[in-house]
């Protein structure tokens, strides 16, 4: 999910530092051969940089090389395919998120799409949620959410995220829809794109995530308005979420995870979502989390497996209320 650009970009160095967790001290049921870890976008995204972090403790913890497999195109249907026709042992698994097994099968044309993908998936764990953010240049007129929502300018406001159909898409589509407003939708192919727009005036807004708006808030050029999910961000402390002003429906963030093809065996299921939560509580990894926008998930597996089947749940209401079709 090209969801973490710009922040997540300083995760670099901590790909390329020597790993320090220990070996698992529980015996692996995986196979003795290497994991191979499918990623849905192009190498060097922001997704990619956080899948390669997790690549390489995974590597370390296992003492079992661990390829990073990126298969990028068809928002995340070209990597899916490939993952889903593996062998179910472990040994191939896929970096996805809300967006490749929430939201593109749910936009897909294809009428059985989200049913194959809830049946042709076994959840291992979600590593990470992370909020996204309705923002503004710090020169707007609009200094507060209210100001925005009942902005009276002739045509509507603009707002550009990551993408037609990603998650920011839908968000800002709510929000016209549960307000009552009129927001012309401006997709980019990157949240540096879209920001470059913002301040200079090309666009009125932007819903893009948390780690690529707090730079920009930080250096007094970004007006962050409000964020999704049920908590604030740690680097956006003082920004509201939508339900601290009174605008239910934007609880459900986005989020990473792990999955495995269905019919992988439950001890390697477990054995794997054990590691993973070692690995993102892992100080070096949870030191970068507040300054990326990313909020750490204790979770057990089943309420992981809640987590997605109430995302599927609450995305097919928002397309529902927007009326959003891409086809």
């Amino acid at each position: 999910m090209q969801f973490l650009v710009g922040g997540l970009i300083s995760l670099l160095f901590l790909v390329l530092t020597p790993a320090v967790n220990a070996q698992s001290a529980t015996p692996s049921p995986l196979p003795k051969k290497a994991i191979t870890l499918v990623v849905p976008f192009a190498a060097g995204g922001g997704t990619d940089i956080l899948a390669r972090l997790v690549a390489r403790k995974l590597e370390t913890a296992l003492q079992q090389t661990v390829i990073v497999d990126n298969r990028p195109g068809a928002n995340g249907v070209i990597a899916s395919q490939f993952v889903e026709r593996a062998t179910p042992d472990g040994s191939t698994v896929m970096f996805g998120s809300n967006s490749t097994h929430v939201i593109a099968p749910l936009l897909s044309p294809e009428k059985r799409a989200l049913e194959a993908t809830r049946n042709n998936f076994a959840m291992i764990s979600i590593l990470a949620v992370t909020p996204l953010v309705l923002a503004v240049s710090e020169k707007s007129q609009y200094g507060n959410l209210d100001q925005f929502i009942n902005a009276k300018q002739p045509g509507g406001l603009t707002f550009g995220t990551f993408g037609a159909g990603s998650s920011a898409h839908l968000m800002g589509a709510l929000l016209a829809a549960k307000q009552g407003m009129k927001l012309l939708h401006v997709p980019y192919k990157g949240s540096t794109a879209a920001i470059t727009d913002l301040l200079g005036g090309t666009i009125d807004s932007v819903f893009l995530t948390a780690a690529a708006i707090s730079t920009y808030v930080d250096a007094k050029q970004v007006r962050a308005l409000a964020v999704t999910g049920t908590e604030r961000v740690g680097s956006l402390p003082d920004v509201p979420t939508f339900k601290e002003r009174g605008i239910s429906g934007f609880e459900n963030g986005g989020w990473f995870a792990m999955f495995a093809p269905a019919k992988t065996p439950d001890n390697v299921v477990a054995f794997l979502n054990t590691e993973l939560h070692k690995i993102i509580a892992e100080p070096d990894i949870q030191a970068r989390f507040p300054d990326l926008g990313l909020q750490k998930r204790d979770a057990t597996l089943k309420e992981d497996e809640a987590l997605w089947d109430e995302s599927i749940s609450h995305m097919q209401d928002v397309i529902k209320q927007t009326k959003i079709d891409l086809n």
